[in-house]
């Protein structure tokens, strides 16, 4: 796991410029730094060795052509690539993955290789002969990458901050337009980075620069249906089984200490009996959360005992929660405002003390419908069908109602659900999952300075001709392309990298992951359970007990935090906001919106909680 900056038409100042850049993420690469530099083209790269630790220094370049790549990430089964290219008499200089990439797109072609890599990655390869730059990134978007053209130079990175070290960018401020659209999803949606002219390249494309150009190209999308009608119940989890096993088996390969992450839920507890099975002595770690209604430690405990693992409870106190607090508040550049990014920070941090890599579940809850949104799709038609003023009223009903705490009680359930009420069901989803109501971000721009309002547009983008019709794989086609690479998978790459750690997801197999898309939908949400196949994959492992449970969220009680030791640190932003964003918003509505909150009035985390980060990303502008 890297970092990875560089830029095209280097000038005198070039080394310098990249230096300040990858100085930047000191925490993504703390065991080394390189680069190269040429009239054409400025590489750095710093390193988290995992794979051979001795070889694998990046940049990877070949003088003769002047080929060049920076590559950030893990290439699974690169063992059998080398060997392939071993046999076709390539002479590798090392053992390392990154090795075996530089090659395989010298000899086949970009187009080819990415076609034949599994992987979570986002590399720059530059071909000397043609002078084309190419950029890529993996099919689920686990690892980031940034970019930008400004006056035909082109500028890319692991992370904003390190873009905002380069001179055509280093004024770069919030988009206005971007920054509506956070305020409705949590997170920076399709291509946007929250800041002007900084780009995220999307999973699964890659982006050809040439002549001052940026061509940008999809070269895999998931899909659905497809599944041989003839294959029966028991060989489909037959195959999801024999998938996961080698898809596990491939990530436990390192040549540092690999750790699980164990919630209690039923993707990690599945992980967890696999990986039992093929190593022991792997560490388990779970957070235990302070509030009962949050936390799933019990059954962690349970299914670690079941496995016979090694188990480390991360203990959450207030002290844990400050200091992950000021730790993030630091850190943060793109605006997220997925709060669990706390709890796994200190997760992370646990594991980092001992460990270099571990494994997550990410990616179950996309993969075979886990979410309980998939349960309140059920009435997306109906909600559809009833006028957006019932939801306003039964909003304002409950408001006369002192607020409820604990995790998704009735009064948070009933607010958000109710937010989809008069919209397609294509957008019930990111509604009911939306900090704030269409009207209550009109209450809080000021009228002057509201953009033009394109919220859905990010998900009108992503369906097209070729979208799923079948209400189930849609929900989960829109999961898959928005909130699995825009918000999970970043909380998890920040929260890792943050603690110099590297976490793989095995769900995310390219071979496992297109068969549960290859799926029916019922083996998904039969109706009366989600996950269904995957739960009985999992009852072949482990007691039932600990399979059918109800789903927890990985979070914390934030609400309750907001009325204690959060309390003033975030007031003391939100009330000093940064000059370039003052004259965006009403302060008068974000001063009820903080009072509200703390006499208990009402319940604002969400909407406080996206304020906060947002105007913290501000203040690094």
């Amino acid at each position: 796991m890297c970092g990875i900056v560089g830029f095209t038409r280097p000038g005198d100042d070039s080394k310098a410029v990249l230096a300040s850049m990858m100085k930047t993420m000191v925490h993504r690469g703390p065991d080394g730094e390189g680069a190269h530099v040429t009239g054409k083209i400025a590489f750095g790269h710093r390193r988290l060795a995992i794979i051979d630790l001795k070889g694998g220094a990046q940049p990877r370049v070949d003088r003769d052509s002047g080929d060049a790549l920076v590559f950030n990430g893990e290439i699974y089964g690169y063992r059998a690539l080398a060997e392939g290219l071993l046999r076709d008499g390539v002479e590798l200089a090392d053992r390392s993955d990154t090795e075996v990439l530089f090659h395989l797109l010298r000899r086949c072609g970009v187009a080819e290789t990415l076609e034949r890599i599994d992987g979570m990655f986002a590399f720059a390869f530059f071909e000397g002969q043609s002078g084309r730059l190419y950029l890529a990134r993996d099919r689920f978007g686990e690892k980031p990458l940034f970019y930008g053209v400004r006056q035909g130079v082109m500028v890319f990175a692991s992370e904003i901050r390190a873009m905002r070290r380069h001179p055509a960018f280093r004024s770069a401020g919030l988009d206005k337009k971007a920054t509506h659209n956070y305020l409705t999803y949590e997170y920076m949606p399709g291509d946007e980075s929250g800041f002007a002219g900084i780009f995220k390249l999307r999973p699964g494309h890659l982006l050809v620069f040439e002549n001052g150009e940026a061509d940008i190209r999809r070269y895999w999308r998931p899909k659905y249906g497809g599944m041989d009608p003839a294959i029966g119940e028991e060989q489909a989890l037959d195959r999801l089984d024999e998938l996961l096993n080698e898809s596990v088996r491939r990530r436990l390969i390192a040549d540092v200490p690999v750790g699980l992450f164990l919630s209690g839920g039923v993707d990690s507890g599945l992980l967890a009996a696999v990986t039992a099975r093929q190593s022991s002595g792997i560490t388990a770690f779970t957070v235990r959360m302070p509030d009962s209604s949050y936390d799933e430690t019990p059954n962690a405990i349970r299914i670690a005992g079941h496995c016979g693992l090694p188990h480390q409870v991360v203990e959450l106190g207030d002290k844990d929660v400050m200091e992950a607090f000021h730790a993030v508040s630091a850190m943060i550049d793109e605006p997220l405002a997925d709060y669990s990014l706390l709890p796994t920070y200190l997760v992370c941090r646990a594991a980092g003390k001992t460990m270099t890599v571990a494994l997550g579940g990410d990616g179950g809850d996309e993969l075979f419908a886990g979410y309980s949104s998939f349960k309140a799709r059920r009435y997306s038609n109906i909600m559809a069908r009833m006028p957006a003023i019932i939801g306003s009223l039964l909003r304002g009903g409950l408001n006369l109602l002192p607020a409820a705490g604990g995790y998704m009680n009735m009064d948070f359930v009933l607010r958000h659900v109710s937010q989809g009420f008069g919209y397609p069901v294509d957008y019930q989803n990111t509604l009911w999952m939306a900090p704030f109501t269409v009207r209550e971000k009109a209450g809080l721009w000021r009228k002057e300075a509201m953009p033009e309002d394109n919220t859905f547009r990010p998900l009108d983008d992503l369906l097209d001709a070729d979208a799923p019709a079948d209400p189930v794989e849609r929900l989960l086609y829109l999961f898959t392309l928005t909130y699995l690479p825009e918000d999970i998978l970043v909380k998890v790459d920040r929260a890792s990298m943050y603690n110099s750690l590297e976490v793989r997801a095995p769900y995310l197999c390219r071979a496992f992951a297109e068969f549960a898309m290859s799926l029916p939908p019922y083996w998904k949400d039969s109706g009366s359970t989600t996950k269904y196949l995957l739960k009985k994959l999992a009852a072949r492992y482990l007691p039932a007990e600990a399979v059918y449970q109800p789903k927890h969220g990985f979070g914390l009680p934030l609400a309750e935090l907001l009325r204690g030791p959060l309390y003033q640190p975030v007031a003391d932003v939100l009330m000093n906001p940064p000059a370039s964003i003052a004259g965006w918003f009403e302060k008068t509505a974000v001063k009820t919106l903080l009072d509200q909150h703390k006499n208990g009035k009402r319940d604002h985390r969400k909407k406080l909680w996206t304020l906060y980060i947002l105007f913290l990303a501000a203040s690094r502008a």
